[in-house]
Parts: structure tokens; sequence; C-alpha cells
């Protein structure tokens, strides 16, 4: 089976591929973006792939077995790409990049897992595109809107602020119009996703995990729980003034 995971920035995307990644039937790379590249012919998938690590290069890795090799990232992830490329070139069927043709060069990459796939927040916008993908499970999750632009805002004014597309999500308006947005699209398909929200995976992380579980067919117990801090929860409380919680209520109350 090979899963994608997506959802708003900042509302436990991460916290889920670790999770699937850490089970011993899956293997989930870190925002490699392969699926972005779905349609495309096969002959320019190598060029999207190395820009796709020009723009990464080492600010996270791409597989989170070696992320804590942080001097480091940078080459591993050159030579995840590279290796990736390889094996896709043997791997691949057709003219342009399908589920199938992933799924093959995953599986030869990690062959212990039954379940392999991809996490990345912004496969949730592109959904129109990938809930025609039959060869393609997806996942999504989501957060209360105050916690997600809570978190993104303090983002955006440290870590992220000299990015060059930060400026399209630098307000609590910005950010939860799109978060508005992305709850739009998990309603419009909700029959062809996997939906899981934030705040009960933290309060009862072992009911939602089976659920995920019994709808990829592997067994739960192989997720690591122990990592599940609801102590995340309700955040915004510091994290916004009452001028941006009163503009996100306005915008995603409804």
């Amino acid at each position: 089976m090979m899963l994608m995971i997506g959802g708003h920035p900042r509302s436990g995307t991460t916290l889920l591929q670790t999770l699937c990644d850490l089970h011993p039937d899956m293997a989930v790379t870190n925002e490699f973006g392969c699926f972005s590249f779905l349609g495309q012919p096969s002959g320019d998938y190598n060029r999207s792939i190395y820009n796709r690590w020009q723009r990464v290069q080492g600010r996270w890795a791409f597989d989170i077995a070696y992320a804590r090799y942080t001097p480091l990232l940078r080459l591993n992830n050159l030579l995840f790409a590279l290796r990736h490329l390889y094996l896709y070139r043997r791997k691949r069927q057709g003219a342009v990049v399908t589920a199938v043709s992933l799924e093959a060069t995953y599986r030869t990459m990690y062959p212990h897992a039954r379940v392999v796939g991809d996490k990345w927040p912004h496969y949730l916008y592109r959904m129109d595109k990938y809930v025609q993908e039959t060869d393609l499970t997806r996942l999504v999750i989501y957060r209360d809107c105050r916690d997600v632009t809570s978190s993104f805002l303090v983002q955006a004014r440290t870590n992220w602020k000299d990015t060059d597309w930060v400026q399209n999500v630098d307000t609590a308006e910005k950010i939860a119009a799109k978060w508005v947005r992305g709850i739009e699209i998990m309603e419009k398909y909700a029959d062809k996703l996997i939906i899981l929200q934030y705040e009960a995976l933290m309060h009862e992380p072992e009911k939602e995990l089976k659920r995920v579980s019994e709808a990829i067919g592997l067994d739960p117990a192989g997720f690591p729980t122990d990592m599940i801090d609801p102590g995340s929860i309700g955040k915004y409380h510091k994290g916004l003034s009452d001028a941006e919680l009163e503009t996100v209520l306005r915008i995603a109350g409804p």
C-alpha cells in the first residue's frame, strides 16, 4: 500500500509521520514531495527531485532515520534522492510518474515495510488531483484552528521569517482562511480520505490509531503511543492576542 499524509502545517503531520515511520511494518518519508510529480513525464522526474532537494537541502531529513546527523543532513538528503532516482529508473512503468512506480521504488528502498509513503502537509491542498489515484491511500489530520494559528505565527516570526513564501501566511487572517480551505477539502472528499483529528489522537491515541490500522491493514500495537503528549492542546491562550483570536473565530468559527 502507498500512503500519503497531509494536513495544514502545524496540525500534527510530523507527529503522524513519525508514528507511522516507527511502526515496524511501515516506512514513511518526510516531505520528500514525490507525489507532487504524479503524472509528470518520467524523463523529467530527475530534475523535479533535484529541484526538491535544492529547496530543502539540509533543513530537515527526508528519512528521519538519519535526522540526528544534523551536520550531514544536506549530504544525506542528496544521497537519498540519488538512490531513489536510481531505483525509480529501474522500477518505473510507463511514460509518466505513477503511484504504482513510486510504490515499487519505495518497496525496494524499504523491503521490510508493508505500507510505504510520504508526508507533506501541502498534499492536502492538491487533493483534487490525488483522489483520482486508485493506487494511493490518503491520510489527513486536522487541528483546532486556534492552536494551528498560534503555532504557525510563532514559526512565521522566527524560523520561517526569511523564507520566500511566508508573506502569504504571516497573519492570523491568512492562516485561518487557509485552514478553512483545508477543512472544506476534507469535507468534500471525506469518503476518499482517512481523517484524524489531532485532539482526538492526543486524548485517545489507541482508539484513533486502531482506526487507522484497520483502514491500512496493520497491527495497531506497532505504533509507539508513548510519544503522544496532550499538553500541546490549548496553547493558543498564550500565543494569540485578543485581536488575533477574534480574527480566527470570525473566519474559522463557523
